[in-house]
């Protein structure tokens, strides 16, 4: 009688340990969306001014606390008048409108308490992002003066790379997160080298 009570008790333990690791290994899919600030950098910065990004994303579970995730993006850059003077009569004036619609595959790893049971339980969880993506430069531009010899940027698509991190902030029962994040566009030395932004974003997650 004393065995079969301890290899009942054995199958109860092994049936909550199996059970809890294929909820580990196995969360479900989750979905999101989120919207914020984007910021050009370095020769992106002369081009374009700050502007904003909304988006959504689709991430699930690959190992433990590790996940792929998927996000697709619109970026509305904003309007700058960039002045090249050509001698001390003719000035090139180009007025420049962009957008940057782009989408990346990346791993996000969760680094908080609840990484081995997300989304489990509500305490803050950090993380951290990165992967690739496909990037569309899109410059809007328009010349005043004697533009001869300056070309308009062709709408073009460039491969590229982010990185960043971020926390899971629960609010009232809604996932809501904060995330930052680099983004390296690459481009030849004939379509003017690479192009560099960061993007500071808000959002919340749909279980």
């Amino acid at each position: 009688m004393k065995h079969a009570r301890l290899s009942l008790l054995a199958a109860l333990l092994i049936g909550a340990v199996t059970t809890n690791a294929h909820a580990q290994l196995f969360a479900r899919p989750t979905a999101g969306v989120f919207g914020g600030v984007t910021t050009p950098r370095g020769d992106f910065g002369d081009e374009v001014n700050n502007g904003w990004h909304a988006g959504v994303l689709f991430k699930a579970r690959l190992y433990r606390a590790l996940d792929l995730r998927l996000d697709g993006t619109y970026a509305k850059l904003g309007e700058k008048t960039v002045v090249i003077p050509l001698n001390a009569e003719d000035t090139v004036v180009f007025h420049t409108d962009g957008t940057l619609p782009f989408g990346t595959l990346n791993a996000h790893v969760n680094l908080g308490p609840d990484s081995s049971e997300y989304p489990g339980d509500n305490t803050v969880t950090p993380h951290i992002v990165g992967g690739i993506g496909i990037y569309q430069l899109d410059y809007q531009l328009t010349c005043t003066g004697p533009c001869e010899g300056f070309e308009t940027v062709p709408k073009q698509k460039h491969f590229g790379m982010n990185v960043g991190g971020g926390a899971t902030i629960p609010i009232l029962g809604v996932r809501t997160f904060v995330e930052a994040r680099y983004h390296r566009i690459a481009r030849k030395p004939e379509d003017g080298d690479s192009r560099t932004l960061i993007t500071l974003s808000a959002g919340l997650r749909i279980r």
